[in-house]
């Protein structure tokens, strides 16, 4: 195979089950890789993919793209497109880096420590929402979660919780491109009765402000120069995004990779503190994200002899780097006592790192070991099912049996 006749394609069958083959074949063969489909250049070698995420030649805005799409300006998107425009995840480097000073402090890991009991109790409801059968789908436990702790951080009102959980979904759900008009548009509904119910939201709290995260994200709005009301939006959809598919996706794919390694799964159950190593080894060995987090070129250059375009397109493949030979012993095996896990940087690097990285710690770590205590012989009852999704390898069934033969 040459570099000429490789083609890539990250929706072919098998891929959502394991893209190690596929990365490699990215690696040895084109390691700087046009995506023809995408309109991209794809990068699976550790040092270009860490390179371009620290690159200050890269913008991480699509307004700097080639083929970039406003949101349509339609009354019915007006918040969805406000939020959207004014997002941390889009705007440009000084706004950027004004926008999370001001949220990273509520997501340091001591900010985020009181919501542990939170999340404790979270996990136990769900728990206890599953059925009482031999075997049992994991998958909609670890969705139970997050959205719910976010909600907890902006102190959200139980009579308005079930609506935000639906915001959250469906603001979550509207990432992915191209989506069909039929599909598109309840979603831009749900979404547009989540901002009107946030903004409503918002005037109370101005009124009645508490210790909450959106009590204190109204107070830099209306010191002036800090935070805009559209910013603000923009904030809560990120925080949304940011803190919750992290955890979901992350602890499902751990729970998969513990129980088709059982000694290592055993090593879990012994030491519960290991947990976050495997968390880690789960992102590095075995990533959700598809591809990776899209970058855009400021400038014309050079990367391993191919020209890049100003405005073009760049994504650095994050599960590939992570599987490079050339850095990490053994890439293809799973190990949560590697000692070369510190170099997988699997929530990104400098001003870019991912804003959740230590809430999902957290909800992790109190998540998997209740799920190991409630189910201390469970094995996997079957392979995994994927859901389609563009941007994500998303697990939408994980059946696990929880009861022995011996007991059933």
């Amino acid at each position: 195979m040459t570099a000429d006749s490789f083609v890539f394609n990250p929706f072919a069958p098998g891929f959502e089950a394991d893209p190690g083959p596929a990365y490699r074949q990215l690696r040895e063969h084109a390691p700087v890789y046009w995506w023809d489909r995408g309109q991209t250049f794809l990068l699976s070698k550790y040092d270009d993919v860490l390179a371009v995420m620290k690159d200050p030649r890269f913008s991480r805005s699509p307004r700097d793209g080639n083929n970039y799409q406003p949101v349509p300006d339609l009354p019915e998107y007006h918040d969805f497109r406000v939020a959207s425009e004014n997002s941390v995840f889009v705007v440009g480097a000084e706004d950027h880096l004004r926008q999370r000073r001001l949220v990273n402090a509520a997501f340091s890991p001591r900010a985020v420590e009181w919501l542990r009991q939170h999340t404790r109790d979270l996990t136990r409801e769900a728990l206890a929402l599953l059925p009482d059968a031999d075997i049992v789908d994991l998958a909609p436990a670890a969705d139970y979660i997050p959205l719910r702790v976010i909600g907890r951080m902006l102190d959200i009102p139980a009579t308005h919780l079930e609506g935000f959980l639906g915001f959250g979904k469906a603001r979550i759900q509207l990432l992915s491109p191209g989506l069909p008009p039929a599909v598109r548009d309840p979603l831009m509904r749900t979404v547009a009765t989540g901002y009107s119910d946030l903004k409503g939201l918002i005037s109370e709290r101005r009124q009645h402000p508490g210790a909450d995260l959106l009590s204190t994200l109204i107070h830099h709005t209306d010191e002036g120069l800090k935070l805009s009301e559209d910013e603000l939006l923009g904030l809560v959809g990120a925080i949304i995004i940011g803190g919750s598919d992290t955890t979901v996706h992350t602890l499902r794919f751990m729970l998969l990779d513990l129980l088709r390694h059982p000694e290592q799964l055993a090593r879990v159950r012994a030491e519960p503190g290991l947990t976050r190593a495997a968390m880690e080894e789960t992102l590095r060995y075995d990533h959700f994200n598809r591809l990776g987090s899209p970058c855009y070129a400021l400038e014309d250059l050079t990367i391993r002899g191919v020209e890049i375009k100003r405005r073009q397109m760049v994504i650095p493949i994050t599960g590939a780097g992570t599987r490079d030979p050339e850095v990490f012993e053994r890439p293809d095996d799973f190990d949560i006592g590697r000692i070369d896990l510190d170099k997988a940087r699997n929530f990104g690097v400098g001003p870019h790192t991912c804003i959740g990285i230590h809430l999902a710690r957290l909800e992790i770590e109190e998540a998997l070991p209740l799920i190991l205590e409630r189910f201390p012989t469970m094995a996997l009852a079957a392979d995994p099912e994927f859901s389609p999704h563009f941007l994500f390898r998303v697990i939408g069934k994980l059946s696990v049996r929880v009861k022995s033969e011996a007991s059933a």
